[in-house]
């Protein structure tokens, strides 16, 4: 049975942490005021119809290949607190990070944000995967996600699913949807029982908390209205992996949105990155900070030294 509770003060009970790491996920009926849901959503809006972070690849389709209309189309943006600071002072951001340094100690750290908005009617699916699939794989994560839906979600517009315990099973396969390394999404296509999948239907506000190894997805957006969700990222400081790991599935990526990201780092996208890396670590973890500055970078040389094997 899900457990599932208030977190008004951003505190788990034993019930709630044993519950979590039995199944990997963790649904809570409310991490913060209805008023704060209706603000995030408007600036979450705006950042969507103003095309924030465009030409630098931080807005996207997840879903299809941007060039092609009849796509499926599941816009995606990436860290939308660069282009909107007040989404790092709200409510839910700091019961967000309590909850992240109660169950991942007190080294957890904010890492990313991100949004996703799932259009009425036609809105595709989410496929299954696991956060982790998306990752360097020569490092280790220890990582949490806070999904935070800006409407009621349920089966019909699309509520997050998880498969318990996929989590304590290792890394699944992934690949591109239709074998086609333009679409950014990775789907995990084997390796989990699609039958004990649990579906997660919560009101605005609540949210669902999962690991970085947990397979989850959600179904298609049927209803007339659009479905946002805002997802802040939690860890602790990656380590150097302890054995060897390929993410094939990565390696064949040649997306619209990394060409993007190309022609933003040869400008002054790589000193802006680095100050926004700056801007929101914390003071205390400044000594940490080299290593992510590295992992950064050599994330950016990957992506310019994939550009020219193709040009």
């Amino acid at each position: 049975m899900m457990e599932k509770t208030a977190a008004s003060e951003g505190v788990l009970t034993p019930g709630q942490l044993a519950f979590f790491e039995e199944n990997g996920f963790l649904t809570l009926d409310s991490i913060t005021t209805p008023e704060e849901v209706v603000r995030i959503r408007g600036i979450l809006e705006y950042l969507f119809a103003s095309k924030a972070g465009f030409k630098e690849g931080a807005q996207f389709n997840i879903a299809g290949l941007e060039d092609d209309p009849n796509a499926p189309n599941l816009p995606q943006i990436i860290s939308p607190q660069n282009y909107a600071r007040g989404l790092h002072k709200t409510e839910f951001f700091k019961r967000a990070l309590v909850l992240a340094q109660q169950i991942l100690g007190p080294e957890a750290r904010y890492n990313n944000d991100h949004t996703v908005m799932k259009p009425g009617t036609n809105g595709p699916a989410t496929p299954w995967h696991q956060d982790e699939a998306f990752r360097d794989p020569s490092y280790d994560y220890n990582e949490i996600s806070v999904w935070m839906p800006l409407q009621p979600v349920t089966e019909s517009n699309g509520c997050i699913k998880f498969i318990p315990g996929s989590h304590k099973r290792g890394f699944a396969p992934h690949r591109s949807p239709n074998n086609d390394p333009r679409v950014h999404a990775l789907e995990c296509y084997t390796g989990f029982d699609l039958a004990s999948a649990v579906s997660c239907e919560l009101a605005a506000g609540g949210c669902s908390i999962h690991t970085g190894r947990t397979i989850h997805g959600a179904g298609p957006n049927l209803s007339g209205e659009t479905r946002y969700a805002y997802v802040l990222v939690f860890n602790t400081p990656p380590r150097k992996a302890t054995e060897v790991r390929h993410f094939p599935w990565l390696a064949e990526k040649n997306t619209a949105r990394m060409e993007r990201m190309r022609s933003w780092l040869k400008g002054r996208g790589a000193v802006v990155e680095a100050w926004r890396t700056i801007r929101k670590t914390n003071v205390l973890d400044y000594p940490k900070m080299v290593p992510k500055l590295f992992r950064k970078a050599k994330i950016a040389v990957a992506l310019l030294l994939s550009g020219n094997k193709r040009d």
